[in-house]
């Protein structure tokens, strides 16, 4: 009896933590700094919720993303360049849907 009720808590109480991802290819239109968030907020041509965040008018990088200066040079470069770029995305932050990778392809 003990180990059937062990069992249904471990069921009630455990959570599916399966983020939604994707990626999106275009020029970033636009860089946003902006009081309370926690990162870089971008537009990119084309955006969706591919986190699956409910919002698909930005995307973030994450301040404590640990390659947050490698990739926010890179998204500058490309924006500055006009080039598009391949975001990664994974999971949420703030309700928008977070930056895990970008690719530059010429």
């Amino acid at each position: 009896m003990m180990s059937i009720v062990f069992l249904l808590s471990s069921l009630l109480f455990s959570v599916n933590s399966a983020a939604a991802s994707g990626h999106s290819t275009g020029k970033v239109t636009t860089l946003l700094w902006y009081e309370g968030h926690i990162g870089l907020l971008i537009k990119q041509e084309g955006m969706s919720d591919l986190g699956g965040c409910g919002r698909s008018d930005y995307y973030i990088l994450d301040d404590q993303h640990p390659y947050f200066k490698e990739i926010y040079s890179l998204i500058l470069s490309a924006h500055l360049a006009s080039q598009p770029l391949e975001i990664h995305l994974n999971g949420c932050v703030q309700g928008i849907s977070r930056i895990k990778h970008v690719s530059s392809y010429k």
